[in-house]
């Protein structure tokens, strides 16, 4: 198993750095996206990708494997974000996030995202 940290720290990047296509390499069409309340699929949240104000910085922390075979991992984990834009200000806070990976052939793609809002 490749590290799946580094998948989602990648992720997250691409998203951060407004840059579609390695977020695309990691997050097929058929992805299922609930964030922030919304479900989307990886090909519609890969069109919000630098289109819309975004994050301004992240950081993960509690790391946890919830899951794992060979062929898929769950991990969960806290993810801190913050936003320059105060139009976006929905998108700053501290969430909860699972995420599912399955391997596919040589590659890790995600399968499934989740985040929830924790209110301190």
């Amino acid at each position: 198993m490749n590290n799946i940290y580094e998948y989602e720290c990648r992720m997250w990047d691409a998203v951060l750095n407004g840059r579609r296509g390695d977020f695309s390499v990691l997050v097929p069409d058929s992805a299922v996206m609930v964030c922030g309340g919304m479900r989307c699929s990886g090909a519609e949240y890969a069109g919000f990708i630098g289109e819309l104000c975004g994050i301004s910085s992240y950081d993960i922390s509690s790391f946890e494997v919830v899951a794992e075979t060979q062929d898929m991992v769950q991990v969960h984990y806290i993810v801190k974000t913050a936003s320059d834009d105060p139009a976006c200000q929905d998108l700053a806070g501290v969430f909860h996030v699972t995420s599912t990976w399955i391997k596919r052939g040589e590659n890790w793609q995600l399968a499934f995202n989740m985040d929830s809002r924790i209110f301190e």
